[in-house]
């Protein structure tokens, strides 16, 4: 998924559609599958532990961000590419990732040209750290679950049809996507929880499968498939919930998993800096060498991800491990 967000910036579309959008969408939704896996097995005794899951949370957001974020910084600063423009107020909400994801109010930007914050990404991180918030008072309280998950179906079906702004409230800000967050908690809970099933858990990801295809066949019919990004999050969920599903049910187990899981989150945030490394060096002609372009950016992607994981995230994980058991203790 973090290669087809790669190649999505690198201008490559599938017949048209943009596979990042789709992917971000499965981020979405596994965000919300592995929050609901931390919350029932760790972070719950006979009171939920919300500091606990927050701190474990932040040690793994935020350890590689600050890495690649510097990397950039330092990159921008001595080439002057993009003609920076560093202000205290500006840095502070790159650091803080959150505000990101509102930059249509407010201006993260710290190159003016082209005019991006220092992880061009990074929204997607504020959308998700916004998710992480609320989701442990979903998880525990059926009631609000239930309220917020088909209040944002809404929300997105409204943005879908151009009520609202389709970008903003069917992809980026969480009113619209925190239901796709939700997919991931019934996904989890449907797989490995034990006891009588959940009716909202059991029903909502076929109600929603089935309200996104009836969506799907109205937009085809009345040709707003156009509007930005409602194919691609449509078809992200369609495709990413069997999959996910699927994977967990039948606990299907890549070797390296949790290496290669760790070197995605670095290829994720570090695409950008080979992309802009390229330009500024001139190293290939992205026009006339398109493949090796690609192949190029994402093997120095994979290289400044590997010395994030190996430097950084590392010693952070070993950490994160022993808070985990600790607090199971």
């Amino acid at each position: 998924m973090a290669s087809l967000v790669l190649i999505s910036h690198v201008g490559v579309n599938i017949q048209g559609v943009n596979p990042g959008v789709a992917a971000v969408v499965l981020f979405y939704m596994l965000a919300g599958f592995v929050v609901c896996n931390l919350f029932s097995k760790i972070f719950v005794s006979k009171k939920p532990l919300y500091f606990q899951f927050y701190h474990e949370r932040v040690l793994r957001i935020f350890p590689q961000y600050a890495f690649v974020a510097s990397l950039t910084l330092i990159f921008i600063t001595v080439t002057k590419f993009g003609s920076p423009k560093i202000e205290l107020e500006t840095l502070i909400n790159n650091i803080l990732i959150i505000p990101l994801n509102y930059y249509m109010v407010i201006d993260n930007s710290i190159l003016q040209e082209p005019k991006w914050w220092l992880i061009p990404p990074a929204w997607s991180l504020g959308t998700e750290l916004q998710a992480y918030l609320v989701l442990p008072f979903i998880i525990y309280f059926k009631s609000i679950k239930i309220l917020v998950a088909v209040a944002s179906l809404c929300i997105f079906c409204v943005a879908s049809l151009g009520f609202i702004q389709t970008d903003y409230f069917g992809y980026r800000l969480l009113p619209g996507v925190l239901f796709i967050f939700i997919l991931g908690v019934s996904i989890y809970k449907n797989t490995y929880e034990k006891g009588k099933p959940d009716l909202f858990d059991n029903y909502f990801p076929i109600i929603v499968y089935a309200t996104l295809i009836l969506l799907l066949i109205i937009l085809g019919i009345f040709k707003m498939l156009l509007y930005p990004y409602v194919r691609e999050t449509i078809l992200g969920i369609l495709i990413g919930m069997p999959v996910i599903t699927y994977i967990a049910k039948n606990k299907i187990k890549i070797p390296m998993n949790h290496f290669l899981g760790d070197l995605s989150y670095g290829l994720f945030l570090s695409h950008f800096l080979a992309i802009w490394t390229i330009e500024y060096y001139s190293l290939i002609d992205k026009s006339a060498y398109q493949y090796s372009y690609v192949s190029i950016v994402f093997l120095i992607s994979l290289l400044i991800s590997m010395v994030g994981v190996l430097v950084i995230e590392k010693n952070i994980k070993n950490y994160r491990f022993h808070l985990s058991k600790s607090i199971e203790k």
